[in-house]
């Protein structure tokens, strides 16, 4: 299997530390080896390092180098990106993460009474 995902301009990245975390991102420049420009629909243009994002398959074409913030944002809408990152294994497993970090006292008492009627109903079946 061919690693296939560089850091390079065009690239669709996750914030996954910090204030925005949570967002996707394009890169628009590469600074040095540690650090990059991004910028995206709900964040502002900053400098980030790389050890705070997580490549995406995705890469938007046709994005130069320091792309305006206006014609990148008319690029991402054109690109559907939240449509298309929304499909992916990895925001559903981030939007069940989400969803269970967001659970009441309540809430995870029933996942757990669901839990253990699962467990005896497959003990049941073997």
């Amino acid at each position: 299997m061919v690693f296939n995902k560089f850091v390079q301009v065009g690239r669709v990245v996750y914030i996954n530390y910090g204030a925005d975390k949570g967002k996707l991102a394009v890169i628009v420049n590469i600074i040095n080896q540690n650090r990059i420009l991004i910028d995206g629909e709900h964040i502002v243009r900053q400098v980030i390092p790389i050890r705070r994002v997580h490549l995406t398959k995705f890469q938007i074409d046709n994005v130069e180098l320091n792309q305006r913030t206006v014609l990148l944002k008319k690029k991402i809408a054109k690109f559907d990106l939240t449509k298309k990152y929304a499909e992916t294994s990895f925001a559903k497993k981030q939007a069940i993460k989400t969803k269970r970090a967001n659970l009441g006292d309540f809430d995870r008492f029933r996942v757990m009474v669901l839990k253990k009627k699962l467990a005896r109903t497959s003990a049941k079946s073997k």
